[in-house]
């Protein structure tokens, strides 16, 4: 049996039975590869948080690609809280994630997408590009995303589509509305702007808590989950900037790393003690007693939905995503838990 093939198996089983050791991968990877920003986003952790302007330095970097590659990683998430188009290495990034065979996924505000950049990412592409807008108007755009210009941002996400469907890049394109409290009046007119744009190859719209206060209006403490989260087994795991690692992006935010890439290697981390005692609680129904998952905003995936996604190349379930999310709207509980407060077993 192929490796990946052989990979994927040992994945979907050790997350059915509950395995809390010996995983392989992880298959996926976020990588901070710098926290340079040009906006002040509210709900961003990074505003007002006294980031430096800093990359991930080029002797964790270029490792880190490799070593996720010789561990069987299939796709790496190459953005954290920076501008990934601020680092000036995102050009070679991408090409040797390509040489590594990993596929990749980024994500931009599409403020900086200038006729030359866009050249060079089409050039480049990444297998996935997601481009948050959040706004249907500039009123509502800017002020979510202060600092950024809304007409521009639009003139440049349209003309990266139509460069894109001229090239016939195989680059998929979905343009991201995350709907929050004072812009959800404007989710008809976002879809209705961006829906069926040659070069467009999907609208999502997110509905989810992400930072604002006002938004944090659930956590799994005191509620039952039934499927163990899948990022515990299939990543994705975050390097941050600094080359500190968490078992995902929302401990990111609200956790102390797990470890540092300078003293311990991604397989340690990912098999450690750390990511065993969260593998643990979560297949015991006790993620809620850990104080990062008892706060996690994620969506909830059931078991079954998990087990076929790991059998799929993560940036194939990135293009499936919006689709599950669209048909999830229509008939909900279809691929996610229902939240319900716990009752004693």
């Amino acid at each position: 049996m192929p490796r990946l093939l052989s990979d994927r198996a040992r994945l979907i089983a050790s997350y059915l039975r509950g395995a809390t050791t010996n995983i392989p991968g992880p298959s996926a990877l976020m990588i901070e590869t710098t926290v340079r920003c040009n906006l002040l986003c509210p709900m961003c952790p990074r505003t007002g948080a006294g980031y430096p302007n800093a990359d991930l330095p080029d002797d964790l970097l270029w490792p880190l690609l490799e070593d996720h590659a010789r561990l069987g990683g299939d796709h790496v998430y190459l953005y954290g809280l920076g501008e990934p188009l601020m680092d000036a290495r995102i050009w070679r990034i991408l090409a040797r994630a390509r040489e590594l065979k990993l596929g990749t996924v980024l994500s931009s505000n599409g403020t900086l997408l200038t006729p030359k950049r866009r050249a060079e990412l089409l050039d480049n592409a990444p297998d996935h590009l997601l481009v948050g807008i959040d706004g249907a108007s500039a009123e509502t755009y800017e002020y979510y995303r202060k600092g950024g210009d809304y007409e521009k941002v639009v003139r440049n996400v349209r003309a990266l589509a139509a460069e894109k469907a001229a090239r016939k890049s195989p680059m998929t394109l979905v343009v991201q509305f995350i709907e929050m409290a004072k812009n959800r009046h404007e989710t008809a007119a976002f879809m209705k702007a961006w829906r069926g744009l040659p070069g467009v190859d999907d609208v999502r719209v997110k509905d989810e808590d992400i930072g604002l206060p006002e938004h944090r209006t659930y956590g799994l403490s005191g509620e039952r989950r039934d499927a163990p989260c899948h990022f515990l087994w299939r990543g994705a795991m975050l390097v941050r900037y600094t080359g500190d690692v968490y078992p995902c992006y929302h401990f990111g935010s609200v956790s102390e790393p797990i470890g540092n890439l300078r003293n311990e290697s991604l397989e340690a981390l990912w098999n450690g003690p750390a990511l065993q005692r969260l593998r643990a609680l979560h297949v015991a129904r006790r993620a809620g007693d850990d104080p990062a998952c008892a706060t996690c905003p994620a969506p909830r995936p059931k078991m079954a939905t998990v087990a076929a996604a790991m059998s799929l190349r993560g940036t194939t379930v990135r293009k499936l995503v919006p689709i599950a999310e669209h048909l999830g709207r229509l008939v909900p509980g279809l691929f996610t838990e229902r939240r319900e407060a716990a009752t004693e077993p």
